[in-house]
């Protein structure tokens, strides 16, 4: 709030319709409400905040997700090639409903073993977030690995970090390697699964628990979109093959200098 006269305030903040006249009420009508609810705690900057991170929440995780996803199949191109045999013996099965775009859909994304391993991969190896995400120790303290930790005491674990567990993921946890994310065929599945399963619960890139990101679902689901669609239907290339590219960490570790070049390619079709 600021004063607009030497005796009067004005918000900042844009009035909007109460969310229970709102057929389908937006999280800014929501943040309002709770402004309406509880004023001493919901203050017009708290909303305004809230509101910008949300914003920003929503377009960089996906974002950086999906430079990630690209840049490591680019640096490895094994895997590159794999991915577009997979994709494209999947349409000359006719898999694919859309043979004319390319545009593959959740269900169908989900039925692309070695996609969903490189996609798990890179979300291992450049999680969005790059400082630990915190938690408030409740009043009566905790045990946390083994250590006791008072109450009030913040805490917080970093996903660069557990992404990194070689107990977990093997010990060559800085290789970018989507087939560990497969069950070899050569072990036992069982325990194969257990080891997939475990690698997956140690994931941290959207958080975990009751304040998981609420934007993780709808990310998933442009991720599993795009990359399969944008592989159909171009061949990507890295403009320079020799340079890496640059990380920059503001609470999001976004990538810099990571430019690549396009070219069309024919989308597969069912074989008759």
């Amino acid at each position: 709030r600021y004063p607009s006269s030497s005796t009067k305030d004005a918000s900042i903040l844009p009035t909007t319709t109460s969310p229970a006249q709102k057929s389908q009420p937006d999280l800014l009508s929501k943040f309002m409400q709770a402004k309406e609810s509880r004023p001493e705690f919901m203050t017009d900057s708290l909303v305004t905040t809230m509101a910008v991170s949300m914003a920003f929440a929503g377009s960089e995780t996906t974002a950086i997700s999906l430079s990630s996803v690209f840049y490591f199949l680019l640096r490895n191109p094994a895997c590159l090639q794999r991915l577009y045999e997979e994709l494209d013996g999947r349409g000359r099965e006719g898999y694919f409903g859309d043979c004319e775009m390319g545009v593959v859909t959740w269900s169908e994304s989900q039925g692309l073993p070695y996609l969903d391993a490189c996609i798990k991969e890179s979300f291992r190896l450049h999680p969005a977030p790059g400082l630990p995400l915190e938690r408030i120790v409740p009043p009566q303290g905790a045990e946390i690995a083994g250590h006791f930790v008072s109450g009030g005491a913040i805490v917080g674990v970093n996903a660069w970090v557990v992404h990194r567990r070689p107990e977990v993921f093997g010990e060559d946890v800085e290789a970018f390697r989507p087939e560990r994310w497969l069950v070899d065929s050569g072990k036992d599945k069982a325990e194969e699964e257990r080891r997939i399963k475990e690698m997956g619960a140690t994931m941290l890139q959207f958080g975990m628990g009751a304040r998981t990101c609420i934007g993780k679902n709808i990310s998933l689901l442009e991720v599993y979109k795009l990359v399969p669609t944008v592989l159909r239907r171009f061949e990507v290339r890295l403009e320079d093959p020799d340079k890496e590219w640059t990380v920059h960490n503001a609470w999001f570790v976004r990538q810099l200098n990571f430019r690549t070049t396009f070219r069309r390619r024919e989308i597969t079709q069912p074989i008759s």
